[in-house]
C-alpha cells in the first residue's frame, strides 16, 4: 500500500471571484484541502498520485443571468458534463463521476460553452475528488 493510499487522497478546490470566463481549462486556486498534494492549484488539474477509483464532483453557479457549460475531463477525454443556465440570475449544475485512474492520470473541468461563473470569498463555484 502506498503512503498516499495510508494517508488518503482527496481535494477541494474553489473560485472565489466572480468572472466572465473564456479560458479552456477552469483553474480553481482558493484550495480547501488537498490530502495526497494530487490537486494543482496553478494549473487546475488533479493528477492520480497512486491507482485506484476516485470520485469527483463539480458545481458551478452561473453568473447574472449568463450561463456555462463544463465538463469533468480525464487525460483529454469529456466524462459527464454540467450546465449553470441562464433562466434566472444564479443557476446551480452539478455531476459526479467515478474513475478508474492509474498513477499520472489527470483529471481537470473544461468550459464546453459559454462564460460567467459566480462565486464569492467562501465559493460556490467547487472542483472536488477523493481516492475510494
Amino acid at each position: 500500500m502506498s503512503l498516499a493510499t495510508k494517508k488518503g487522497v482527496g481535494f477541494t478546490a474553489g473560485v472565489t471571484t466572480r468572472s466572465d470566463w473564456a479560458g479552456n481549462i477552469l483553474v480553481f486556486p482558493h484550495v480547501v484541502t488537498n490530502n495526497g498534494n494530487g490537486y494543482n492549484p496553478s494549473t487546475g488539474k488533479f493528477t492520480a498520485p497512486t491507482d485506484g477509483t476516485y470520485v469527483f464532483f463539480l458545481t458551478v453557479v452561473s453568473n447574472s443571468n449568463k450561463f456555462i457549460y463544463m465538463n469533468i475531463v480525464h487525460n483529454g477525454a469529456d466524462k459527464v458534463r454540467t450546465i449553470g443556465h441562464e433562466s434566472a440570475q444564479y443557476m446551480t449544475g452539478t455531476n459526479m463521476a467515478v474513475l478508474q485512474l492509474v498513477k499520472g492520470d489527470s483529471v481537470w473541468v473544461s468550459r464546453r460553452h459559454g462564460k460567467g461563473y459566480f462565486s464569492e470569498s467562501a465559493p460556490y463555484t467547487t472542483f472536488s475528488g477523493f481516492l475510494l
